[in-house]
């Protein structure tokens, strides 16, 4: 069995994505391919464009910090720490971090989208949220195609 320690220095599973601090604690490598678990530290006022997973379903669940997310035409839910969301395939979501940023587990069933991460990231060299760049779009676009994923819409304001 292989471990990921959330408490260890950076490791090759570690990056910044997009102005926030990204590890893969469990691998589909780990799990027969069933499952991914990432641990997320975001900004305050983080969150991505709308989007849609044709592959898998997720679960967001806040460890620290607030977030709200939109699920489809639905109404937003705000959760707080130890509150989860699940986000079934095939419906559009997003989310947007509270002021003071947050931390969340995000797994995946089956896995493979933490691949999507880590490839659209840039290593991490430190154990932090990273400093503010510009958004490179193209390349996420191009990047989110192959794990059966697309952005459909702007992110929440």
């Amino acid at each position: 069995m292989t471990t990921i320690d959330s408490t260890d220095p950076t490791t090759d599973n570690d990056v910044w994505f997009e102005g926030a601090f990204m590890r893969l604690l469990v691998g589909p490598e780990q799990a027969n391919g069933a499952i991914s678990v990432m641990e997320h530290w975001y900004p305050g006022s983080w969150g991505p464009p709308m989007h849609v997973h044709h592959r898998e379903d997720q679960v967001l669940y806040v460890l620290e910090g607030e977030i709200r997310t939109r699920l489809g035409d639905g109404p937003d839910a705000t959760l707080t720490a130890g509150q989860a969301a699940f986000l079934p395939r095939d419906v559009p979501h997003t989310f947007i971090t509270g002021s003071d940023g947050a931390r969340v587990i995000e797994i995946n069933t089956p896995g493979g989208f933490e691949q999507f991460h880590l490839e659209a990231g840039d290593p991490a060299t430190e154990q932090r949220i990273p400093d503010p760049k510009d958004i490179d779009v193209p390349r996420l676009v191009a990047a989110i195609e192959p794990y059966d994923a697309e952005f459909v819409g702007p992110p929440m304001s």
